[in-house]
């Protein structure tokens, strides 16, 4: 963890030099923060705060130089940035809701100070998420007839969404997939098929390959369509 620390400071202190005064605190957020980052499956997530009047022009270039400070961890580097007023950025309601919960300050210890996201607002996330990436995701990797390399992180998301989103649609926050899937062990939604999500949570801890998650078989139509009908009951 020393190195992806030291990678993450790194990227902290590029934006100090190119925003300066703009920038009012940079954080750590994701599984960085709330917990159960796995070097293997998690991206490094850092969060910007702006007091800038509108975004900065050259955000595009100055996020590409972040990712090129590390040859390593460069391509798992995401930022999320906005101002106080989230008006304007890549700084959805999730992302905002877990940088208010769990973000660690990594420049002037500087904790978050802007509004909530509402329940609508989350739940209008989750569900454009649903439709705009885990559904279609789910159609391409229902097709796989072995897993390659380049399709485990995607197909180990996919069997944990289902626990992830949940989650957040009952509880409207963000936390580790650990939480997550305790989560569902407790209210154990109907038709959701429990094993193949414990399987891939035991990937992220090391204890088990996307191999031996994918050879389960789990049936993803099935989990996104319990998973849909769990919620829509909400």
């Amino acid at each position: 963890m020393q190195a992806i620390d030291e990678c993450v400071g790194r990227v902290a202190e590029h934006f100090k030099s190119k925003l300066g005064s703009s920038l009012l605190e940079a954080y750590k957020i994701g599984s960085l923060a709330h917990g159960g980052f796995s070097p293997i499956y998690s991206d490094l997530d850092v969060g910007l705060i702006l007091s800038c009047s509108s975004p900065p022009v050259e955000m595009d270039r100055m996020i590409a130089e972040a990712k090129g400070l590390d040859d390593e961890y460069g391509k798992k580097i995401s930022i999320f940035w906005g101002n106080p007023e989230c008006d304007w950025g890549r700084l959805p309601a999730l992302d905002r809701q877990d940088l208010l919960d769990h973000g660690v300050p990594l420049l002037n210890n500087r904790k978050p100070d802007f509004r909530r996201p509402t329940k609508n607002q989350i739940r209008e996330q989750l569900s454009q998420t649903i439709e705009g990436s885990w559904k279609p995701k789910i159609d391409e990797l229902s097709q796989l007839r072995e897993l390659e390399p380049k399709e485990r992180k995607p197909y180990i998301r996919a069997i944990l969404y289902p626990a992830r989103l949940i989650y957040s649609w009952d509880n409207l926050v963000v936390d580790s997939n650990d939480r997550a899937v305790e989560y569902i062990y407790n209210v154990k939604p109907p038709g959701l098929d429990l094993l193949p999500i414990e399987k891939a949570l035991a990937c992220r801890r090391g204890k088990s390959s996307a191999e031996e998650v994918f050879s389960l078989g789990a049936d993803l139509n099935r989990q996104f369509e319990s998973t849909v009908s769990y919620i829509s009951a909400r």
